[in-house]
């Protein structure tokens, strides 16, 4: 296997994260043994909790923030009569009772109205940014920020098992939505408080758990493995349509020009070349700029395009 090769991967790999690592050691350890630096992630997932993570190779990388947006699902489990700082069992202990603990009943209403759009704060100890500090710095720091509240969606959120103190739920969620907050308000909603206790990521869009690989797997691979472990460019926004241009359109899609597409209708589509490779994103408008003298034929603009350094 030439070194060459092994620097050049380009794609989507799911993995399933083990509980005790950050999503930093995760792309840590990839970097390591895909052999290259390019190494990015469509999400991060709290050292707790396990599951589904999308890391990105090579190019792919330069899709995060298109990736990043993705409905999330998860199961988990919250442990009522308990508080700590980080709204998880890693965190400090603020406050514990013993009960009475909330019927059946009360947790499934709890859950129920929490689902459409309402407002969120994310807990003390998050990757959130005010005034350019992370609130987890500044809560380590024993300054915690005044987190505003945010408004995020959840299409579902149900209760799959209850043995007081534990609730075991799953949960279906939109981008920026904190898990750990929904235990933390559900808690206090029902009074004794709560914790998240466990928690793992099943799906993030199109892509299931059920084809991700553990990092122990990756470091076995074959390079057939690898040919079939990675999600290629191309398939990554499957909802986009697909626009291909021919070798002299390409060239010039990469140069940054724009070029006149009057079939397409206007949005946004994965660019490919001749031979299916993504070549970018881009959007078709479907008139000139404001201010033009009349409009001009709908003309295909990049959003981002990708260089694969071949």
């Amino acid at each position: 296997m030439s070194a060459a090769r092994i620097a050049h991967r380009h794609g989507l790999l799911l993995i399933d994260k083990p509980a005790g690592l950050t999503s930093h050691d995760v792309v840590a350890r990839m970097r390591k043994l895909a052999g290259q630096k390019r190494v990015g992630h469509s999400g991060t997932l709290d050292p707790m909790a396990t599951g589904l993570m999308v890391l990105l190779l090579g190019v792919a990388t330069g899709l995060e923030p298109w990736l990043s947006g993705l409905d999330k699902s998860y199961c988990g489990q919250l442990e009522l009569g308990l508080s700590t700082d980080t709204d998880d069992l890693e965190g400090r202990l603020l406050k514990r009772t013993a009960g009475p603990w909330p019927s059946e009943e009360a947790l499934v209403r709890a859950l129920g109205a929490r689902e459409g759009w309402h407002e969120q704060v994310p807990p003390s100890y998050s990757a959130v940014k005010v005034q350019g500090r992370r609130a987890h710095q500044s809560a380590r720091a024993g300054q915690p920020l005044e987190l505003a509240a945010r408004r995020v969606w959840a299409g579902r959120l149900r209760l799959v098992s209850y043995q007081p103190p534990l609730a075991d739920f799953q949960a279906e969620v939109g981008s920026g939505y904190y898990i750990r907050s929904l235990a933390r308000d559900l808690g206090r909603e029902l009074g004794p408080g709560a914790a998240l206790s466990r928690l793992r990521r099943e799906t993030v869009g199109p892509w299931s758990l059920s084809r991700a690989a553990g990092l122990e797997q990756v470091a076995a691979w074959s390079e057939e493995d690898w040919g079939r472990g990675l999600i290629p460019p191309a398939e990554a926004l499957p909802d986009w349509p697909a626009l291909v241009l021919s070798d002299e359109e390409s060239r010039r899609f990469f140069q940054g020009q724009t070029l006149a597409r009057p079939e397409e209708p206007a949005g946004q589509y994965r660019i490919l070349d001749p031979s299916g490779r993504l070549s970018g994103l881009g959007r078709v408008h479907d008139q000139g700029s404001l201010g033009a003298p009349a409009p001009r034929r709908p003309y295909l603009r990049p959003l981002r395009v990708f260089n694969y350094g071949d």
